[in-house]
């Protein structure tokens, strides 16, 4: 009895594994998987057949037959010599499917009832360009409410496509940006871009490399590209509740910053000098990211 063709999703990209390795990862023993591949091409078999077809000791293959046959797998069909077959495959391994999605249908069940809550105040890192971005998309791509991103145009706009798209979902966009516009990001009515504190200048580094962002009050990353790309991630509201609140004291000043630009300008200087002269603790100009210069004060 030939063992019917399993179709594979996406065959044509990638390979099917041989049988044996998909049979061992159902919990058959590395014997007991060559056996049932060498009596499936050689049925009706008898234990001597399936040891030279499998490469394997007499021995070996007396054992894994006889565990098959326990199993349910094969069944012999005659008698001195006695010679097997597989178990019709379909209703054999249906049989497993069922018994599996069961048995972990309770192990889900049994973790519920026994874990502790999950805790959400875990900081995740991510390293490298490509790690950082992609979990930046996958928060864009989540987003249902709305997004606020902070950071300077060239590292925001690696993201315009994904922005767009978030906005046509209705997904309101706020950009706090240190340039003036993102290329590719056509304008949106969901797409807001703030100049950051009103004119958008830059104010070097680490502002120059870094990203913060904030989607739905659910997550919040934070992203260095000083070197090697690093970026923190956190779900606990406490500290995304901070972060949304800094980003939404950015969209304040820039909102004061329109309306009384040149007044700001003369009480307390070009980019709030004065008032960061003043605030500013002591060693705040010192390397706050690795491998940053040091930040104006």
């Amino acid at each position: 009895m030939p063992l019917p063709t399993t179709k594979i999703k996406n065959a044509a990209r990638r390979p099917a594994p041989p049988l044996a390795v998909v049979l061992r990862e159902l919990g058959f023993t590395d014997y007991e998987a060559r056996a049932y591949v060498a009596l499936a091409a050689t049925q009706p078999a008898t234990a001597y057949e399936i040891a030279n077809k499998a490469s394997l000791p007499r021995a070996n293959v007396y054992a894994a037959l006889h565990n098959l046959e326990a199993r349910g797998a094969i069944q012999p069909v005659t008698e001195n010599p006695v010679r097997y077959v597989p178990v019709d495959p379909e209703h054999f391994f249906r049989r497993i499917q069922r018994t599996t999605a069961g048995h972990c249908e309770d192990v889900i069940r049994a973790m519920r009832h026994d874990m502790k809550p999950a805790e959400s105040a875990y900081v995740s890192i991510y390293r490298g360009d490509q790690e950082v971005r992609a979990k930046l998309t996958d928060m864009i791509g989540r987003a249902r409410e709305h997004i606020w991103l902070k950071g300077p145009v060239a590292l925001i706009e690696p993201h315009a496509a994904a922005l767009a798209a978030a906005a046509r979902r209705g997904a309101m966009v706020f950009l706090i940006l240190f340039g003036k516009s993102v290329p590719g990001l056509k304008p949106h009515k969901l797409i807001q871009l703030i100049p950051h504190e009103g004119d958008g200048e830059p104010h070097g580094p680490p502002s120059d490399r870094m990203l913060t962002a904030a989607v739905d009050s659910e997550g919040m990353l934070i992203a260095s590209f000083t070197g090697i790309a690093k970026a923190s991630f956190a779900r606990d509201y406490s500290i995304v509740y901070v972060i949304e609140t800094l980003l939404l004291h950015e969209v304040y000043l820039a909102e004061i910053h329109a309306a009384f630009g040149r007044q700001l300008d003369s009480r307390f200087g070009r980019q709030l000098a004065r008032l960061r002269r003043k605030y500013r603790p002591p060693g705040r100009e010192r390397q706050v990211l690795e491998g940053s210069e040091p930040e104006t004060p």
